[in-house]
């Protein structure tokens, strides 16, 4: 009776209390208890984090280095707006339906990734994922080359797929590498490398197309730096192996990894309201974000009558914070907390940015600043968000829908952008950025909600120290521990709340209109009369 008591206390703080195995492992008196945990953490996966400091750089530098062709193929996409529309002769919503092919595979293959990494962890799926990036941007260039916008779209879905997952990969890799210590920091240093990956995509694609006469080059360089990615995951698969075969998988380990392949999918239903208020704050900054990228050189070219080349410069300041702030905000919120005050900053300029490019003839550098300032302060605030308030066996699964709103949010604004400026007079952008002012604003209130919420239900987690912070997760992670230790899911004695049922119909709902627009764009190619 004492022990079904004792069961039934643990289930009841665990509704309450976020379940996590994070960064915030780092402290003193789990140092003093390593020799009791040793046992289930040695072997597969959970060797990273107790791997020597040697190999986790190796992992860092490897694993930091995955999505560089991906993201630099995406931002020079963007950045070739004009001369896509112009050769391959296509309006801004058939260009809307290119840039959202991307996006649109993205909204199911992440959850399906996440899965994945909490059921059987990634190694070589990395790789796999990297082949159909580098196989994806091969199309793309070759479909410039021939002109075809049919085989571009094909190339872009491909691309997508693998563009898709290796970020979710690459985030729950380094949170199983880094989850004793420094989470924040490895996150921030991989939005950082993200970022300038991106930057670069924008800043030369337009004088390489110019420099060597030939547009598709672009392209061509997006396909060789995705054949780098490539070699930086075979390094890093070759790390992994060595680790392996320095590691001794305990029977109780081999046991522990079979029961981790039957996923509880009604998990999903017992996440805390608060992860799902994260989602919807996502769903709408994402897609801002995304779709601002995609229309930013353009932007320039059209409001301020510029030249591509100097358009591409101008636009390439957007990417330019998050480079280094990113990491820097890592080991701010690692050690003084304020997530959620710095996802409020970051909306705040989004606002301004949006305000100024489409409204004034302000310099349109201080514009991109701003936006700079609103894309690297907002995401990394709500990853590490969900790293704490997620049972460590859902991150990924949690990561993956994070991911997935990202992209149906983007899907759907990217073609509401091009059906919005192809109805605009003279094309102007006016309109769009009066839209994105418009759910820049909705974001600041859902934020705003979220500081009060996380206060009570969270006890200020999101919010307090690092001291207090740690207090609160080593009595999450006990929890979480005397689960593990039964073979028990860190879920158990949690009920599925009913609103729960609620929030993934609606995400369910907005998964079928982006689809749905997708292919209504894709076939027609234009806005009904």
């Amino acid at each position: 009776m004492a022990d079904n008591s004792h069961n039934h206390d643990l289930a009841e703080k665990t509704q309450t209390v976020p379940v996590e195995k994070s960064e915030l492992y780092m402290n003193e008196e789990l140092e003093k208890n390593e020799q009791e945990v040793a046992p289930i953490s040695n072997g597969g996966d959970t060797a990273f984090a107790n791997a020597s400091w040697q190999y986790k750089t190796i992992a860092l530098v490897t694993a930091l280095l995955f999505p560089l062709g991906s993201h630099f193929s995406a931002s020079a996409l963007s950045a070739m707006k004009a001369p896509i529309k112009a050769n391959l002769h296509i309006d801004n919503t058939r260009y809307g339906v290119l840039a959202s092919a991307v996006s649109i595979i993205n909204t199911i293959f992440p959850i399906a990734g996440g899965v994945f990494i909490d059921m059987f962890g990634s190694v070589w799926g990395t790789l796999a994922v990297n082949c159909l990036i580098i196989i994806g941007s091969l199309l793309t260039a070759v479909a410039a080359k021939i002109e075809s916008f049919a085989l571009m779209v094909v190339g872009r879905v491909v691309f997508g797929i693998g563009s898709g997952l290796i970020v979710t990969m690459q985030e729950s890799l380094l949170s199983k590498w880094f989850r004793t210590e420094h989470l924040s920091i490895a996150i921030g240093l991989q939005l950082s490398i993200s970022r300038l990956s991106t930057f670069l995509g924008t800043l030369v694609a337009n004088p390489i197309a110019e420099k060597t006469g030939d547009w598709v080059w672009a392209f061509w360089l997006s396909f060789i730096l995705c054949g780098f990615s490539i070699l930086m995951n075979v390094i890093y698969a070759l790390t992994v192996m060595k680790l392996r075969g320095n590691v001794v998988i305990s029977k109780e380990e081999v046991a522990r990894l079979k029961n981790k392949k039957t996923f509880k999918w009604r998990s999903v239903f017992k996440f805390p309201t608060i992860y799902w208020h994260i989602i919807l704050i996502e769903f709408i900054f994402a897609a801002v974000w995304s779709s601002f990228q995609t229309i930013s050189t353009e932007l320039v070219i059209v409001h301020f009558n510029t030249t591509s080349v100097l358009a591409g410069y101008t636009a390439s300041a957007s990417q330019s914070i998050p480079i280094v702030a990113t990491a820097v905000l890592g080991v701010f919120m690692d050690y003084f907390g304020h997530r959620i005050t710095v996802l409020l900053i970051s909306a705040i300029f989004l606002i301004l940015s949006s305000g100024l490019l489409g409204w004034t003839y302000v310099d349109a550098i201080v514009g991109m600043i701003f936006y700079s300032i609103s894309l690297a302060f907002g995401p990394i605030a709500m990853i590490t968000s969900i790293g704490m308030i997620l049972p460590s066996d859902y991150i990924g699964t949690g990561l993956g829908i994070y991911k997935s709103s990202n992209n149906v949010g983007t899907t759907i604004l990217d073609i509401v952008v091009g059906v919005i400026q192809d109805n605009t007079h003279n094309q102007a952008y006016t309109g769009v950025m009066t839209l994105f002012i418009v759910l820049g604003g909705i974001g600041f209130v859902l934020i705003f909600g979220l500081i009060i919420t996380q206060r009570f239900y969270l006890r200020n987690l999101l919010q307090t120290t690092r001291a207090n912070r740690t207090a609160i997760m080593k009595e999450v992670n006990d929890k979480e521990l005397f689960y593990t230790q039964q073979g028990l899911d860190a879920y158990t004695g949690v009920n599925p709340a009913i609103q729960n049922y609620i929030y993934v119909g609606c995400f369910i709902v907005c998964l079928l209109v982006a689809w749905v627009l997708f292919f209504v764009y894709a076939a027609t190619g234009g806005v009904a009369a």
